[in-house]
């Protein structure tokens, strides 16, 4: 089977499971606005955002470094010394978070830092060893385990809300995505066999060294990718009040949740193989699958802004509790500004492949004073959607940026006919399912019968055009197979 065959192959392995978990996301956010009041879920949100945060800020380095070369390391004596060393430093940074949220708590007497601080924990080591169980090929390992996270997300909250009774408290959910996180940790653990072969004392300064080379320039971009995923929020808690903030995040998850899984589900099929492809023949061998894998995000990625803009205010109105639908906005801003987020991560590939993370940080540093700068103007302009607006300019400018830099180096090429065809399906989806929302009936069979339909006709327009013919091939063989 050919590179490009396995790498399509892995990526649509990945991307139902993807887009069933970020379902189940969506489905946890949805809970959240029935069963907690609206400052509750905004303080939630707040306190899970920042965890993202501290996590691409304390740990995203070594994460990094650590699928960067997992592969190699593995080879040579099964990852003891690369599990061992990562063990080690995550350790060393969950006692420095300890340490800090226990005399936070104790000094401010406010038990939220230690919910922090737990969340943190579990979803570190879930993201860090579920990274590797990608790069080493346990495809099917990461999938349940990331579908038993979202599962369980759903299920501990739902049970410990009503048997706590106390919508007021963000304890539950907090607690619900520390087990769930922390389950999926553990079968981590014992998925890549860590209790076997990761040893403190086989700590490695070697492979310590390495990954302060290549991670240390990605704590800077982790600190200019944070303001630029993340600035928005601190501007709309600063401007206006957490019950604004939670009908701004609780929408604004909608989009970012969905093109996460997205984006995540297309890469983990895409980058093992671009990475085994440079190692093997560089730039000639690499490029060619980079090319594949910016064309199968396109096809999956621009209906998908096409069919959220469409259906945005009646998916609100249907997800969230009364209120909430004034946020419907977000969910279109949301999703165009993902877009190009998505984009701009395979353009910065030829940077991560030559090794040269310092080009990286300067581009991001440079969006994200965009972001900061625009955000504010239109906060001030437009309220509180305002926010998702800069985050379309500075997304956008931050590919664009990327790509006039990168060129010197590689850019990926998606020919001008085969954008042609997914931007035209994609619009032709949207109309689709934006005539379904006018239909004289409730919003939730409004919804339903927008989805199913924009789905419809972007498959036929896009099978039409011979643009996604090979994948509904694969995908119909792949059927065929499994009965």
């Amino acid at each position: 089977m050919s590179s490009k065959n396995t790498m399509t192959r892995d990526a649509m392995l990945f991307l139902p499971a993807k887009v069933i978990e970020g379902l189940l996301v969506i489905a946890c956010t949805s809970l959240y606005t029935h069963l907690f009041y609206e400052s509750t879920v905004g303080t939630f949100n707040f306190i899970n955002f920042n965890v993202q945060i501290a996590y691409l800020i304390l740990a995203g380095w070594m994460a990094n470094a650590a699928t960067r070369y997992v592969g190699e390391e593995f080879s040579k004596d099964q990852g003891r010394g690369l599990f061992s060393t990562v063990s080690t430093v995550y350790l060393i940074i969950c006692a420095g978070v300890a340490i800090f949220c226990c005399g936070a708590a104790v000094l401010l007497h406010d038990p939220l830092y230690l919910g922090f601080m737990t969340m943190f924990f579990s979803y570190t080591v879930f993201q860090i060893l579920n990274s590797a169980l990608i790069q080493l090929g346990r495809m099917r390992a990461s999938i349940t385990l990331s579908l038993t996270s979202a599962v369980l997300k759903l299920l501990v909250a739902y049970g410990l809300v009503f048997s706590m009774r106390n919508p007021a408290s963000p304890f539950p959910a907090i607690c619900a995505n520390t087990v769930a996180d922390g389950i999926a940790g553990i079968g981590a653990v014992i998925a890549l066999g860590l209790p076997s072969i990761a040893r403190l004392r086989w700590f490695s300064r070697e492979l310590f060294g390495k990954f302060l080379r290549f991670g240390v320039p990605l704590m800077g971009v982790s600190i200019s990718v944070t303001l630029l995923n993340q600035i928005d929020k601190y501007l709309v808690v600063g401007f206006f009040d957490m019950d604004v903030y939670g009908v701004y995040s609780s929408n604004n998850s909608i989009a970012s949740g969905l093109f996460t899984m997205i984006s995540v589900g297309i890469m983990r099929g895409v980058y093992p193989a671009v990475l085994r492809a440079w190692r093997e023949g560089g730039q000639d061998e690499a490029k060619p699958l980079l090319d594949q894998g910016v064309r199968l995000y396109l096809l999956i990625a621009v209906p998908a802004v096409a069919g959220l803009t469409a259906v945005a205010l009646p998916m609100s109105r249907v997800l969230f509790a009364k209120g909430y639908e004034a946020g419907a906005p977000v969910i279109a801003y949301t999703a165009l500004a993902m877009l190009f987020m998505g984009l701009t991560e395979y353009a910065n590939k030829a940077y991560e492949l030559e090794q040269s993370t310092v080009s990286v940080l300067q581009n991001s540093a440079a969006a994200a004073i965009i972001k900061v700068v625009s955000s504010i103007i239109l906060l001030r302009a437009f309220g509180f959607t305002g926010g998702a607006m800069g985050s379309i300019v500075a997304f956008a400018s931050y590919f664009v940026i990327t790509c006039v830099r990168v060129r010197r180096r590689f850019l990926f090429h998606v020919p001008v006919k085969n954008l042609a065809r997914i931007i035209i399906s994609a619009v032709l989806c949207g109309a689709a399912a934006y005539g379904c929302t006018l239909l004289p009936v409730s919003n939730l069979v409004r919804l339903i019968c927008a989805v199913p339909a924009g789905a419809i006709t972007y498959a036929v327009c896009i099978v039409a055009s011979g643009e996604g013919r090979a994948e509904m091939q694969a995908v119909l063989q792949r059927i065929q197979r499994t009965n």
